[in-house]
């Protein structure tokens, strides 16, 4: 039978489109993979015999796989029963950097959402679509600057969807709007004024051109060409990816592993 018929729920079965953020080991045979859905957020499901050899999850469950799901509710794990590819996203399996970057994305998915919140479908479709899109971007990128700035636009997006969002225009102290340069904070996510800023260890300093790339970042659909995207390089995207992972890791209060990885190959 076609997931493609059902819709919603149907007794206790329900489907929904999620791409898989992680899994680890059940038993011999299964395992538990967390997903991000379309619906209800962070979803988690028993995929059983995914480890057979003949198994018809397979390559379905691996992470980074958007798919269109059928799954039986339980009392305490759904169980998946079907599963059709909508997109393996497999260009970004055969570059180190586009696929580090992309478990980044689903670090900060996983950090930040709570499993099944479907009081808020709005969101989570919302999320789910930049997600999509964001890893589309990456497999598509050109190069390693496009792809970081891929991975920019959904920092810049995410952080605004789920209510942390990055005041760029005015003032985080005093309200004044900024025309020129100004000093970033890390701990609370917007702009200070040179008047505000006083001493702050915690603020970054930066031009005012940089500040209208973000806020033009901001203003642009995800799948809208901002006019800087054939402009910038790999220094100027690199360090508001920088400015921006460290107001995310100061909102979580932990480092990216995938980041760390990353590091070191490039170090080792």
């Amino acid at each position: 039978m076609s997931l493609g018929n059902f819709r919603g729920s149907l007794g206790n079965t329900f489907t929904t489109d999620a791409i898989n953020i992680k899994s680890y080991p059940l038993s011999e045979n299964d395992n538990i993979v967390v997903m991000f859905s379309k619906e209800k957020g962070l979803i988690k499901g028993v995929a059983k015999g995914v480890k057979k050899p003949k198994s018809k999850l397979g390559a379905r469950m691996q992470a980074l796989v958007a798919n269109k799901l059928m799954l039986n509710t339980g009392k305490s794990l759904d169980v998946i029963k079907e599963a059709q590819a909508i997109n393996p996203f497999n260009k970004l399996r055969h570059n180190l950097d586009k696929l580090n970057y992309s478990i980044y994305l689903t670090e900060i998915i996983g950090n930040f959402c709570r499993e099944n919140t479907e009081e808020n479908p709005e969101i989570n479709s919302k999320i789910y679509e930049l997600f999509y899109k964001s890893l589309e971007n990456i497999s598509n990128a050109e190069d390693f600057t496009h792809t970081l700035l891929a991975v920019l636009k959904f920092q810049l997006k995410f952080m605004r969807e789920i209510g942390l969002g990055i005041e760029l225009g005015h003032c985080l102290k005093c309200s004044s709007k900024i025309n020129d340069t100004a000093y970033f904070s890390i701990q609370n996510g917007g702009v200070i004024c040179g008047d505000c800023h006083g001493d702050s260890s915690y603020s970054i300093k930066i031009h005012h051109k940089i500040k209208d790339f973000l806020c033009e970042i901001l203003e642009q659909n995800i799948d809208t060409p901002t006019k800087y995207d054939s402009l910038v390089n790999e220094k100027v995207v690199n360090g508001c990816f920088n400015l921006l992972r460290k107001y995310i890791d100061t909102q979580t209060g932990r480092e990216c592993k995938a980041l760390k990885v990353l590091e070191m190959t490039k170090t080792g």
